[in-house]
């Protein structure tokens, strides 16, 4: 179950999936384990310096369409089980941004349906080669603009809330991001910034405000989950 720490990063939160009922996790340390079990960053979690020392492998069937709660639910219960994890979360103030919305109202697209389940008819093989072949064809879309532009960082969510678009910002702004929009339901939403100084346009704050949103700087509540116990390595199955 365990390796040295040249892991695969966790990512925006997600635990991994290999198919509808199926989690995948590769190389993760006890501090990506933790972070995202508890629905935070690797930076809001305190703990022994060793957390992040050693990669762990994770595979379980869950049921299909498991929500993100249950999920998260389910990996604190294997770490509590399997390496001892006690914690807690406590909560501090940090100069943040509220998520509001702009002067002139939202400009948000309504979020689209949830895709199909992959084909199940697929091998691992072929199911690895199409993921493969999309992110091919991802990268060589965002080199071509690059080329052009500048180096850019970009995401894009087809069904998301103003509660998780926040959450997500976070990696944009540098800061944490609460919601404060008083918007319900989920929205399809890209946001896309640019290194390059020269666009115009390009910064977090300017996409944002194209969805008729604003990034406002304010003091934010923000959880932190502290490690009281954590074995180093897992008991065995």
């Amino acid at each position: 179950m365990s390796r040295e720490i040249m892991r695969d990063r966790p990512k925006a939160g997600m635990i991994p999936m290999a198919g509808p009922d199926r989690v995948r996790i590769r190389n993760w340390a006890l501090l990506d384990l933790i972070a995202v079990a508890y629905g935070v960053r690797t930076t809001q979690v305190s703990g022994p310096d060793w957390l992040g020392d050693q990669g762990f492998d994770v595979d379980a069937t869950v049921a299909q369409g498991a929500p993100k709660e249950q999920l998260d639910g389910m990996l604190q219960s294997l770490l509590e089980e399997r390496f001892g994890l006690k914690a807690h979360r406590v909560t501090q103030t940090a100069q943040g941004f509220a998520l509001v919305v702009g002067k002139d109202g939202a400009k948000l697209k309504p979020g689209e349906p949830t895709p199909p389940a992959p084909n199940q008819q697929l091998t691992a093989e072929e199911r690895q080669a199409a993921m493969q072949q999309k992110l091919q064809a991802n990268l060589k879309r965002l080199q071509e603009r690059s080329a052009a532009l500048g180096a850019s960082s970009s995401q894009s969510w087809v069904s998301v809330t103003m509660a998780d678009l926040a959450a997500q910002l976070y990696r944009f702004a540098g800061a944490p991001v609460v919601d404060e929009t008083g918007l319900s339901g989920k929205y399809s939403v890209k946001i896309e910034t640019w290194a390059n100084p020269d666009v115009p346009g390009g910064t977090i704050f300017d996409a944002v405000e194209k969805l008729g949103l604003k990034l406002q700087p304010q003091k934010v509540a923000v959880d932190r989950i502290v490690v009281d116990q954590v074995a180093k390595m897992p008991t065995a199955n």
